[in-house]
Order: structure tokens, then sequence, then C-alpha cells
């Protein structure tokens, strides 16, 4: 099975993505997306240029996949710009139509007081989807848009120690096997992923990956985006794709 998690950017760099997504399309059986779009106009927001009904396109060419989404439920913004309330952003998970689907969900990842409008602290979502494999063996996806704040450099903060042990409550709720992947906005050797790490294996680490960032992003940090396995997972390989969608890199797990 072969999972891509990827930040799609609000599709600013829309058509090398829907390229991407068709080339991939017939070997991916899970995709995992961050910063998806759910307007209905084929058009590019004005400041930041999002794709405004990124989600609708992408499904035209994912045709052979259930769609799964979770997304704000209050105003939105891209990258600080205000999204139409018909718009909205959020997460979505695509899976491949053979496969078993038995629940699937989402929360916020951190006390709604600590949700600032105006863009200071966004994000914070985690979206689940729990598969049936063979016999009574389970296994749980969370797809994580982690918390952004503003001028935090991603490091520790009270609501990202939170965030941490409401990810963590949630997998001690869930038996099987388990996978925590997406743009989780941390750095790689905080407390904060101390905390997702403990009983998970962390493949960034575990593979010397040394940036999850395209080209098109200019700060230092070049950590962002993760893949965590709990260790009854069979990895067949791991990597971070060098397709240049989005400010983000798109990882690429394969697992028994």
């Amino acid at each position: 099975m072969k999972l891509i998690t990827l930040n799609v950017w609000g599709g600013k760099l829309y058509e090398p993505l829907i390229d991407f997504l068709k080339k991939y399309s017939t070997d991916i059986d899970i995709f995992c997306f961050q910063d998806m779009l759910f307007g209905n106009k084929p058009e590019f927001s004005p400041i930041q240029k999002g794709r405004i009904n990124l989600f609708k396109e992408i499904q035209s060419v994912l045709t052979n996949f259930n769609s799964f989404v979770y997304r704000d439920p209050e105003e939105s913004y891209i990258h600080g710009e205000p999204l139409p309330l018909d718009v909205g952003c959020g997460q979505a998970v695509f899976v491949r139509n053979n496969l078993d689907v038995s629940e699937n969900g989402g929360f916020r990842s951190h006390p709604e007081s600590s949700y600032h409008k105006g863009g200071n602290i966004v994000s914070g979502r985690c979206q689940w989807i729990k598969l049936k494999l063979d016999g009574s063996e389970s296994i749980t996806i969370l797809n994580l848009h982690g918390l952004w704040q503003r001028n935090s450099q991603k490091k520790d903060t009270p609501e990202r120690i939170e965030q941490s042990k409401k990810i963590k409550d949630f997998f001690n709720n869930h038996n099987g096997k388990k996978i925590l992947c997406g743009d989780f906005n941390i750095i790689n050797d905080g407390n904060a992923m101390d905390m997702l790490e403990d009983g998970m294996i962390n493949l960034i680490k575990k593979y010397g990956i040394t940036s999850t960032r395209s080209s098109h992003y200019p700060k230092e940090e070049k950590f962002a985006d993760y893949v965590l396995t709990s260790p009854n997972i069979e990895i067949g390989d791991f990597s971070v794709l060098s397709d240049e969608v989005s400010d983000h890199l798109p990882l690429l797990i394969e697992f028994n």
C-alpha cells in the first residue's frame, strides 16, 4: 500500500499539481492533503492566488477514489488572505475505492479559545480515517495540519504541547496500526515532537531526511512535514519526492 501526504498550498501551483496527481493516481492508494480549498468557482483568490475550487478539480482527477473532508467551521484564511464564506479551507483524504474505510472524522488540535481571527493562530486540524484490513485488523491514519503561530518559528508553545497531547489521547483510544502524517508545523527536535514520537517511529529521522521544503519556500527552517508510524507497520520504503507542486514537497510511504 502506498500513501502520499502533501500540503497543496491552496493550489497556488495549480497546473504542476494537477499533472503530479495524474502521474501518481494509478500507483498511490491514499492521498492526504492539507491546505485544501472547497469553493465552486474555477478561479484564483485575488491576493494569494489560491485555487478556489481546488477540491472539486482534484476530485475530477482522482476518479477511482473516495474522498473524505474536514474543513474549518468558521472564517478561513489562505496565508492571511480571508476567504469567502462559501469557500473555506481544510483537509481532504482520498482513498482508492477498493479499500474499506470503516470510520472517519476530525477534531481541532488545540483549544477553540486559542484560535484568533486575522491569521495569527490558524490551522490546528486533525482529520482521520480508519481502514479495515484483513481479518480483524485495522489501521488508523491521522492527517494533521498542525497549529501555525506567527513569529514562533515552529518551536514549542503551550498550544503546540496541548496539540500533541490531544493527538496522543486520540491514538490511545484507537487500537491497531497507526500512521500520523501531514504538515505538523513543528520543529523536528522539540518537546511537542518528542510527545508524538512516544510509541511511534519518526520516518523523517529514521531515513535521514534533510528537508521537506521545495525551492518555493525561502525561509531557513526546512522541516514541516512528517510521517510517524506505529512499530507494528512494516515499512517497504519512504522518500521525499522532488516534484515541485507546492512550497512543501510530497512525502511517500510504502507499507505492508
